[in-house]
C-alpha cells in the first residue's frame, strides 16, 4: 500500500508545482523533469509541515541543483531562530531509503556550510549567504536537520552518519536536532495540511469539571503525550487562532523542556497550562459521570494560550517519548457553540496580554544595577538593563545590559565566562545571588570600568566585522564566532589600570595601543585554531569550554610584538 501512499503525496505536491523553480533544469526528459519537480516539492512540503510556514515560504528555500552539497532546502526562521536544511529524495514506488553516499554527501555539506565553505556550493546556496550568516551569528539559533523521503526504514550505515553529525554539532552544547521525514509521517501530516480543514481531537481528562452558564467549557487534567501528538499531527495549524506561532527553542522554552524531561512529574504545578477553543464539544458516554476520568469529542480546535508550552511538548516528545508520559498540565476546553461571534477573539487577546517573565527581567531587582546606571547617568551615559519595547541604539551615550554582560564576562580571567556568553549569555543571569553572575557585577564594580569593557567590546566587533565582510569561506567563520574569545584574549593582554584607573588616558590607549592589540590577537587566534583543531567546526570551537581553555593556553603565551605579530 506503500504506493498509493506516495500517490496522495503526489496529488498534493502537484497543487503547488507552479510555485517550484525549475529553470536549471529546463531541456530534461519529461519524466526526469517530473521527478525533480515531485522531489523539490517534497522539500517544501517537509519544511511547510515541519516548520509551519507557508508553502510560498517553503518554495522559495528550495536550493536543489548540481553542487547542492546534498542540500535541498534552506530555510532561516527568523522569528523561531531555528534554521532548517533538508535533503530530500522522491522514491515512486514507497519503499527503501536514501543512498548511504547520499546522506554523507549531505551530512558533509552540512560541515561545508556551517563553516562558511561556500565557494563549494551553487548560485541559489550562495545567495542565501546573508541568512546563512545572521542564523549562525545569533547564539540562540537552532539547526534542525530534516531527511525527508518517500519511503522507510533507516540503515545502520545511515543512522551513523547522521549521529556522528549530531555528535559533532552538538559538542559542547544542543544546537542541532534530527527529523526523519519518512513516508509515514509525510503520509499522516496530510489530513488539511493545505486546504486547513478543521482539526478534531480526542481529549481523556482526569479531574475533570464543566461549567454550563453562560458558556460551555470543560477543564481538568491532560497527559502531556496526548498533546504531543496533536502537535506531531497538526504543528502550526493547532495556532490558526492564536497571535502567534511557537517560537521555537527561546530561553524560557528551554526551562519548559527541561521541567518536562527532568521532572515530569512536577510539570502539572510549574506550567500554566493551555486554553482551547472548540467549535463544539460532545462528551463520550465513557466514563459516565465519574469527575476521575472524561472523555471528550472536540471539533474545530485552535489553541490560544499555550503555544509554547505545545511546542515544547512536541520538541520534548520526538526525543524523550517516555519521559514525557509521564508529565500532565491543566487544559480549558471553551465551546464556542451558541456563543457570541467576538467571544473567541475575546478569548485570544485576554489570555495572551501578560507578558511573560524572561530570566534578564529578573536582573532588575539587583541593587547594583540600579547604582551603576546612577553612576553613568552622573557622567553623561544612559545604561539600560530594564527591558523595554523602546529599540535602544547603543552609541557614545547609551549601553543595554546585554553589552555590559557580555563584555564584564569576557574581561574575566576565566576564559568560561567567555565561552558562555557565547554560548547562551541567559545562563549568565540565571541566579543573581550567586556565580556567575556574581562575578560579573558586583559591589566592586564601578561604571568607569563597566564604560571602558564596553567599548573595547564595540571596537573589537567593529575589528571583526570589518574582516569577515571582505573574507570567505571558513575564515569568514573564524571572525563571527571567535568575536566573544577574541575580546577575552585582548582584555588579558591590557593593564588593569585601563579598567580601573579614572585618571588613565583611556582614550589615548584606545587610539594608538589597543587597535594593534586586537589585530594581534586575532590573527594568532585563527593561526592557532587551524594548527590545533584544523579538523573542528570553527563555530563548534568557541563554544567549547576545554578547547578555549587550549587555545587561551597556547596563544597567551606568546609576546606581543611592535610590528603586527605574536
Amino acid at each position: 500500500m506503500s504506493k498509493l501512499h506516495v500517490n496522495h503525496l503526489k496529488v498534493t505536491i502537484q497543487k503547488f508545482k507552479d510555485k517550484i523553480d525549475i529553470s536549471d533544469m529546463l531541456g530534461k526528459p519529461q519524466p526526469e523533469l517530473d521527478k525533480i519537480i515531485l522531489s523539490r516539492g517534497f522539500a517544501a512540503y517537509s519544511l511547510h509541515i515541519l516548520s509551519s510556514v507557508d508553502i510560498d515560504v517553503a518554495t522559495k528555500a528550495i536550493v536543489d541543483g548540481y553542487d547542492d552539497n546534498g542540500i535541498d532546502a534552506i530555510l532561516f526562521d527568523r522569528n523561531q531562530k531555528i534554521l532548517w536544511l533538508v535533503q530530500s529524495k522522491w522514491l515512486e514506488n514507497g519503499v527503501g531509503e536514501p543512498d548511504n553516499g547520499d546522506i554523507v554527501k549531505f551530512t558533509n555539506g552540512i560541515r561545508d556550510l556551517i563553516d562558511l565553505t561556500l565557494d563549494r556550493f551553487n548560485d541559489k546556496i550562495k545567495s542565501k549567504e546573508t541568512e546563512i550568516v545572521d542564523a549562525l551569528n545569533d547564539p540562540m539559533v537552532k539547526i534542525k536537520i530534516v531527511v525527508a523521503y518517500t519511503g522507510h526504514g533507516f540503515s545502520i550505515h545511515n543512522q551513523r552518519s547522521i549521529e556522528d553529525l549530531m555528535e559533532e554539532l552538538n559538542d559542547p552544547s544542543e544546537l542541532a536536532s534530527y527529523y526523519n521525514f519518512s513516508l509515514k509521517e509525510a503520509h499522516k501530516s496530510l489530513t488539511g495540511s493545505i486546504e486547513g480543514k478543521p482539526i478534531t481531537v480526542d481529549v481523556a481528562l482526569s479531574n475533570w469539571g464543566q461549567i454550563e452558564e453562560p458558556y460551555k467549557a470543560f477543564y481538568g487534567q491532560i497527559n502531556a503525550a496526548d498533546v504531543a501528538q496533536w502537535w506531531i499531527e497538526n504543528r502550526g495549524r493547532l495556532f490558526s487562532d492564536n497571535i502567534r506561532n511557537f517560537i521555537g527553542i527561546t530561553e524560557i522554552n528551554e526551562s519548559i523542556i527541561k521541567t518536562l524531561i527532568n521532572e515530569p512529574e512536577n510539570f502539572l504545578y510549574f506550567n500554566n497550562g493551555i486554553t482551547v477553543l472548540c467549535q463544539k464539544i460532545n462528551k463520550k458516554p465513557l466514563g459516565g459521570g465519574d469527575k476521575a476520568s472524561g472523555f471528550f469529542v472536540c471539533e474545530g480546535i485552535s489553541i490560544v494560550n499555550g503555544a509554547q508550552t505545545v511546542g515544547c511538548i512536541g520538541n520534548a516528545f520526538e526525543k524523550y517519548p517516555n519521559k514525557i508520559s509521564s508529565a500532565k498540565l491543566f487544559i480549558r476546553l471553551i465551546s464556542l457553540e451558541k456563543c457570541p461571534a467576538d467571544l473567541g477573539v475575546r478569548v485570544t487577546k485576554a489570555t495572551n496580554t501578560q507578558n511573560k517573565i524572561e530570566k534578564r527581567d529578573f536582573v532588575t531587582l539587583d541593587p547594583e544595577q540600579e547604582r551603576l546606571k546612577t553612576e553613568l547617568t552622573l557622567e553623561g551615559k544612559n545604561y539600560h538593563y530594564i527591558r523595554t519595547d523602546e529599540k535602544i541604539i547603543p552609541d557614545d551615550k547609551n549601553c543595554t545590559l546585554e553589552e555590559a554582560t557580555i563584555a564584564l564576562a569576557c574581561s574575566n580571567t576565566d576564559v568560561n565566562l567567555a565561552v558562555q556568553a557565547k554560548r547562551e549569555i541567559g545562563k549568565l543571569w540565571e541566579d543573581t545571588s550567586k556565580k556567575p553572575y556574581t562575578d560579573i557585577f558586583n559591589s566592586s564594580l564601578t561604571a568607569t570600568k563597566l564604560w571602558r569593557t564596553i567599548q573595547i567590546l564595540r571596537d573589537v566587533n567593529t575589528t571583526l566585522k570589518s574582516k569577515e565582510l571582505v573574507s570567505q569561506s571558513r575564515e569568514k567563520s573564524y571572525y563571527i564566532h571567535g568575536n566573544r574569545f577574541v575580546l577575552h584574549l585582548v582584555f588579558q593582554k591590557i593593564p588593569s589600570s585601563c579598567l580601573l584607573d579614572p585618571s588613565f588616558d583611556f582614550e589615548e590607549f584606545r587610539k594608538k595601543e589597543l587597535p594593534t592589540i586586537i589585530e594581534q590577537l586575532v590573527e594568532s587566534t585563527k593561526i592557532k585554531l587551524e594548527e590545533k583543531y584544523q579538523k573542528s567546526l570553527v563555530h563548534q570551537v568557541f563554544r567549547n569550554f576545554t578547547k578555549c581553555k587550549n587555545l587561551k593556553s597556547m596563544i597567551t603565551q606568546l609576546p606581543l610584538t611592535s610590528d603586527n605579530k605574536i
